[in-house]
């Protein structure tokens, strides 16, 4: 068995590590084009900006929020940490895209969005797109809001 030069183990090495930079560069694309691919909610036309209900934060949890803040819910809007989203909750139990809130059939609408931590209405997990009703306590992650007319 004949082993390997120092120079040929140098060389053997430059290759790993060149292998394992493009996987990183990779790596780093893919990230990156994924970031790139989502793209922020609107209203559809006509219907922008139309104020439906509010939420009222009742439990901030770790999200910059203020409790008793009312926030205008305008379909079809996001929640989650992602810049992305209608609603940033700058929280680390809160999902990227954590969860949706629309209006369809003349209600509105709360779905979970896979998110880690779930989405919870009345300390329900939310498993189908639900329909809420003033007065209903919608819980994303360690974040609790209040549905108001």
């Amino acid at each position: 068995m004949t082993s390997l030069s120092f120079d040929d183990f140098l060389l053997v090495l430059r290759i790993a590590m060149t292998v394992v930079l493009y996987l990183f560069i990779l790596q780093v694309v893919l990230v990156a084009r994924r970031d790139l691919h989502v793209a922020p909610v609107t209203p559809l036309p006509g219907a922008a900006n139309r104020i439906i209900g509010h939420l009222v934060v009742v439990d901030s949890g770790k999200s910059p929020l203020t409790p008793g803040a009312r926030i205008d819910i305008v379909s079809p809007m996001t929640f989650g940490r992602s810049p992305t989203n209608t609603v940033v909750l700058e929280s680390p139990v809160v999902s990227t895209e954590n969860s949706r809130i629309y209006f369809q059939n003349r209600s509105l609408w709360v779905e979970d969005l896979k998110s880690r931590n779930g989405t919870y209405l009345n300390e329900r997990p939310v498993v189908a797109a639900v329909a809420v009703r003033p007065g209903d306590i919608l819980r994303i992650g360690d974040v609790r809001l209040k549905f108001a007319v």
